[in-house]
């Protein structure tokens, strides 16, 4: 867990994963295909996640879905086959049952911004009902990450 300041904003804390370039997501160009970027955000959002029980599978024992209803990524410099990248995740808070993460992409190597991004998430059941209250016990699990990012 590392914090980083944002321009002109208060320090960010984020949740930090190690991923490397695999040769299969390196496109024609040589450089990662642009897809993968988002696969990357899901990889660090769940190990966010499932450490305050709140991943993809332990959702669904509690028969709850969190679908992305908004995605959003910008590209700044492309990675390349090999490199170490560090994904870096952290949640906001929000007035309404919604789920809003963001995510950093870097080179390990010189801690150079590869990508940024955010991700929005409702809560629903499995016919698909959108939650418009956040369970008790799983809202207590969000206040616990949320301490942990200090958000």
């Amino acid at each position: 867990m590392k914090r980083y300041r944002a321009k002109d904003r208060e320090t960010v804390k984020y949740y930090e994963t190690k991923v490397q370039v695999r040769f299969y997501e390196v496109d024609p160009y040589g450089v990662v295909w642009h897809g993968y970027y988002v696969g990357w955000f899901e990889i660090g959002r769940n190990e966010l996640t499932e450490k305050f029980g709140l991943g993809p599978l332990q959702l669904k024992e509690r028969n709850l879905l969190a679908p992305v209803v908004e995605l959003n990524c910008q590209y700044k410099f492309p990675a390349s086959f090999g490199e170490s990248l560090l994904i870096q995740t952290t949640t906001e808070r929000t007035e309404v049952a919604k789920l809003i993460f963001r995510y950093r992409i870097l080179s390990q190597k010189n801690g150079k911004v590869l990508a940024t991004g955010s991700t929005a998430h409702v809560l629903t059941d499995f016919q698909g009902t959108l939650l418009y209250r956040i369970p008790q016990d799983i809202l207590e699990k969000i206040e616990a990450m949320r301490k942990y990012l200090d958000v």
